[in-house]
């Protein structure tokens, strides 16, 4: 007899949550949790990949330090000064870039390597779109 009051007061909590869960799925690619240098194409490629897990794991490693290594690079060029600012600042994204790709291309193998290239190509453009 005490159980059925649980039930009624647990049953709209329930409901609750699992419209919040449906929603949230529901709106996936148009969730503003992707960060800016993300966008829902640039998912679709890096889907098209089709990467295994262990190539999944160097990715993500990877594109982390390179984005992290684009910041401090730029601050540091900044932090330096002198003459021609904008042509140091894109000599350090294109050596990070560089590193990126090459460290992916060797664990990738050579059917995956046109996939990775576009990814590479749209991920700089959006970069470059996203922080100027």
């Amino acid at each position: 007899m005490n159980a059925m009051p649980t039930v009624r007061r647990s049953s709209p909590i329930l409901l609750t949550l699992a419209l919040c869960l449906f929603s949230h799925f529901a709106h996936g690619e148009e969730s503003p949790t992707l960060p800016g240098w993300l966008t829902p194409s640039l998912a679709q490629k890096i889907l098209s990949i089709e990467m295994t897990q262990e190539q999944r794991d160097l990715f993500q490693s990877s594109l982390a330090d390179c984005l992290r290594s684009l910041r401090s690079d730029t601050e540091k060029v900044l932090r330096r000064g002198g003459a021609d600012l904008e042509k140091k600042i894109a000599r350090a994204q294109k050596r990070r870039f560089n590193a990126f790709e090459d460290t992916m291309l060797n664990a990738l193998e050579d059917k995956q390597h046109e996939a990775f290239r576009v990814y590479l190509a749209e991920q700089i453009e959006v970069l470059r779109e996203a922080f100027p």
